[in-house]
């Protein structure tokens, strides 16, 4: 698996995403917007999603989890089809009920060992990657809600990586004075971490269960 984690959007590096999406479908997740009820806001994001990643030549469709929480098996052979996540930022802990509910979590696992599948994101789908969501909480809101999401709050992270993504640091994004708080906390604890600010990219394009 290769992964292109990103502060905000798709970054510095949008020449290196291009060559590693090459011949691949991605796969856009904005479930971590969910929370918001503004329908016409989420509309312009995807959209905003697809036009970045269209210029750089990589084809791009949405894709609601939700549609999955019910019936996992089918998201299967799509994400095999289209061979590239694009999951964009909002609450990490909506983000992360979502991958479990629809068993992306588990997908996502069975494609470490994938030298052809590429996982990118920006914040919260870039943290979500972590060992555990705990750090992060000082910035999203923990207990983040929305329909069709009962489940209770999911501290776990993927631990796809081993260390904690700090995103939006030392920036002008609203979010940057709350990474303080966050990079505290994992100082604090001795704990792995990459603060980034926006604009910055965190390439791995050796990843794998070794």
């Amino acid at each position: 698996m290769h992964l292109y984690l990103s502060s905000f959007l798709i970054g510095n590096q949008g020449d290196t995403l291009a060559q590693l999406a090459r011949g691949k479908t991605a796969l856009v997740v904005s479930n971590a917007l969910d929370f918001s009820n503004d329908a016409e806001v989420l509309r312009a994001k995807m959209g905003r999603e697809l036009g970045g990643l269209a210029d750089l030549g990589i084809p791009a469709e949405p894709l609601d989890l939700r549609d999955y929480f019910a019936s996992q098996g089918t998201l299967s052979e799509k994400l095999d089809a289209a061979g590239m996540l694009w999951v964009m930022g909002g609450n990490t802990f909506l983000l992360r009920k979502a991958m479990h509910l629809s068993g992306l979590d588990r997908l996502i696992h069975g494609k470490l060992d994938d030298e052809d599948f590429l996982y990118g994101g920006y914040s919260a789908g870039a943290c979500v990657l972590s060992p555990s969501l705990k750090g992060i909480h000082l910035a999203d809101e923990p207990e983040a809600q929305s329909h069709g999401y009962e489940h209770p709050t999911m501290w776990e992270g993927l631990g796809i990586i081993d260390y904690y993504i700090v995103p939006h640091y030392r920036c002008d994004h609203f979010e940057s004075e709350s990474m303080e708080a966050v990079v505290d906390y994992y100082r604090e604890r001795d704990l792995p971490y990459r603060a980034i600010p926006d604009g910055e990219v965190i390439l791995d394009t050796t990843h794998n269960r070794e």
